[in-house]
């Protein structure tokens, strides 16, 4: 079997050996996530959840309480306007704008600009078998099902409808049997083999500094076969999610067991590299669920516009602890080398607008993990905006994170405070 090292190292997704890291003007670099996700919950959240900043860190309000030990690992911008020009962010214009930087003139256009995370997929998928994976709990349910105010994700040629069966993505992501995982795995240990021999034959050739990189990559070589050891060790496959019929996939009560589902799969597509970009879309802007023991009577969206406080931030813990839930997924899941996929995995999570009635300010955006010790990203940390900024910026210095070529703006959105990257997001860029 012969191998050209350009296609051997996209497949496995290795930086090229010289500068694998983003260098900055002193000399300081940064981990690059090897993953993004992206995470959706609608109507925003209810006044008085920005984060409090002590000598200690951040301590989250009861609102975001099941946030609390992950706060280690977050950045908060408070005071971000939502993405879009008009002063009342409307449910159309929220969902189609707030990761594409679309400005949409029709409510019922489509986003014609690709989501941030579809920037990033070409970067960061390198020989991932799915380029990004797209998953919903019940985002086709309700009176906006099907439309502009149910898709967030767009690709080059339009939307990118998330997948609402667990056992459907299950399938999509794993196949059939756990055999191709397996193949996978030996596959890319004979191509580490190859490239660390490779390595070593030209290793002699260069001076003493270019050694010095070269054992570097070697080293990261030994790393990256510990990992796909590793994934011996995970599920690769899974667990197939039960197979629901179609009335239980839209059921109420099934709202909850659904996310579970979508997270296990979320989770184990990354740990086995099935794909490097994911989403999950929980519900849409105009949400008709009735989550048992949370809004059980009454629409979210609904609850949202004419609801008492108490409904309403009922409503929001429900999506927090949801969030939550797939963040201990992400930190649970060990590699060999002793690191989660928290770690490797920048997630973003953020709403269409503030509030449920259709307030456009201050929108809550969240991002969590990415590299616990070397993070782009100022962690534990709240980010005081003094003045407005879209949160298009907050996604701009995503994408730099991610090591995405830099982009001035994101779709058609151009204004003074929608370009370039947020001031103050990172704790090592200006």
């Amino acid at each position: 079997m012969t191998f050209d090292r350009r296609t051997l190292l996209k497949a496995l997704a290795v930086a090229p050996i010289f500068g694998s890291r983003a260098a900055l003007a002193d000399g300081e670099t940064w981990a690059r996530p090897r993953n993004l996700v992206v995470v959706f919950h609608p109507n925003g959240l209810e006044p008085g959840w920005k984060p409090a900043l002590g000598a200690s860190g951040l301590t989250f309000p009861s609102v975001l309480q099941a946030l609390q030990p992950f706060a280690a690992r977050t950045f908060v911008a408070h005071g971000l306007v939502n993405a879009v020009r008009n002063e009342v962010a409307a449910h159309a214009q929220g969902m189609t704008s707030m990761f594409t930087g679309a400005l949409i003139r029709r409510d019922d256009a489509f986003s014609g600009w690709p989501s941030f995370d579809q920037l990033a997929a070409p970067v960061l998928s390198g020989g991932a078998p799915l380029k990004s994976l797209e998953l919903g709990v019940q985002t086709q349910l309700g009176f906006g099902a099907g439309d502009n105010q149910s898709v967030m994700i767009y690709g080059a040629t339009g939307k990118l409808q998330p997948e609402d069966d667990p056992a459907a993505a299950f399938r999509r992501a794993f196949g059939a049997t756990g055999a191709d995982a397996a193949q996978l795995r030996a596959r890319k240990k004979s191509v580490i083999d190859f490239v660390r021999a490779d390595v070593g034959r030209v290793r002699s050739a260069y001076g003493a500094a270019e050694q010095v990189k070269l054992d570097a990559h070697l080293d990261g070589l030994r790393a990256l076969e510990q990992r796909v050891d590793a994934l011996a060790g995970l599920s690769c496959s899974g667990t197939a999610p039960e197979t629901l019929s179609s009335p239980q996939l839209g059921a109420h009560e099934k709202f909850d067991e659904i996310a579970t589902a979508q997270i296990d799969v979320l989770a184990n597509a990354l740990s086995c590299g099935v794909t490097r970009v994911a989403s999950l879309q929980l519900s849409n802007s105009v949400s008709d669920r009735r989550i048992p023991n949370v809004n059980p009577n009454i629409g979210v969206h609904a609850v949202m516009h004419a609801g008492t406080r108490a409904e309403k931030v009922l409503i929001n813990r429900y999506f927090v602890g949801v969030v939550a839930r797939l963040l201990s997924k992400l930190e649970a899941t060990k590699f060999a080398d002793g690191h989660s996929l928290l770690d490797e995995t920048l997630v973003v999570w953020g709403s269409e607008m503030a509030i449920g009635n259709h307030l456009r300010d201050p929108v809550p955006f969240f991002v969590f993990g990415g590299d616990r010790t070397n993070n782009y990203f100022k962690q534990n940390h709240v980010l005081e905006l003094g003045a407005q900024a879209r949160t298009t910026r907050l996604l701009l210095s995503a994408l730099e994170a991610l090591g995405v070529p830099n982009k001035g703006s994101l779709g058609d959105l151009a204004d003074e405070i929608s370009t370039g990257r947020l001031p103050g997001a990172s704790r090592v860029m200006p």
